[in-house]
């Protein structure tokens, strides 16, 4: 049997949708974990996977809405935080010495402003003008997680005012959240499975600092978002 897939070519239906086209291209190691949880239907295996695939696409999504805002409003606290210290330049360039730079002597970092200089290195190696927007665009999540974990706690007061719409002040309250948001986004990264996490969790995570953010920003990204929709039609639950 054949059928034309979306750029009109045809497609030869029964193989691609055999396990051996699976084991094929997307390791028999890594199926192993579909089969058994489904109690050896090959079938419903290869359901599984592409519900894991199309759920952890959507999860990337709504990621992408709140990752940038989120480094957005954390780097607008640490740039009023930088201005009321009556500090030049830039923060992320951290010549107050406080985020690690050069810790362990000239060029010896440690973190959190490690992730800072692995920034300022991609900018360099993609040519691009060295300002705070660019190496910003550059830092990793676990960079913006670790600036409101416990051992970032002296900028906790200050960074406090990037969730207004938080129940609290409590430093917690983003930590947690965001720490497991951290955790999942790197399961995505590496293509593992979503259906044994708890997808909703992590979900709701995502929706209440964004909302803690901006009730507006919680409802803009949950109004385009596809992972309810996928959760609600999850073959073979955890």
């Amino acid at each position: 049997m054949f059928a034309s897939d979306t750029t009109g070519q045809e497609v030869h239906v029964a193989s691609v949708s055999s396990w051996a086209f699976y084991e094929r291209h997307f390791a028999h190691a890594r199926l192993q974990h579909y089969l058994t949880h489904t109690g050896g239907d090959q079938s419903a295996a290869m359901e599984l996977y592409r519900w894991n695939v199309a759920t952890s696409g959507a999860f990337w999504q709504s990621l992408a809405y709140f990752e940038v805002a989120l480094r957005n409003a954390l780097d607008e606290r640490m740039s009023t935080r930088h201005s009321a210290f009556e500090r030049p330049g830039h923060w992320v360039f951290d010549d107050a010495r406080e985020l690690g730079r050069d810790a362990d002597g000239p060029g010896h970092h440690r973190q959190p402003y490690k992730d800072i200089a692995e920034g300022i290195r991609r900018v360099r190696r993609n040519q691009k003008p060295l300002s705070a927007g660019q190496i910003i665009s550059e830092v990793s999540f676990g960079f913006w997680h670790q600036l409101v974990s416990r051992r970032q706690m002296f900028l906790w007061p200050d960074l406090a005012g990037a969730f207004p719409h938080a129940p609290n002040r409590n430093q917690p309250t983003i930590q947690r959240p965001v720490a497991q948001l951290r955790e999942f986004r790197n399961r995505l990264g590496h293509h593992h499975r979503v259906w044994s996490e708890n997808v909703q969790d992590r979900y709701d995570d995502l929706l209440g600092v964004a909302g803690y953010i901006d009730p507006d920003l919680k409802k803009f990204i949950g109004q385009r978002s596809m992972v309810p929709a996928l959760l609600a039609k999850q073959p073979w639950p955890a």
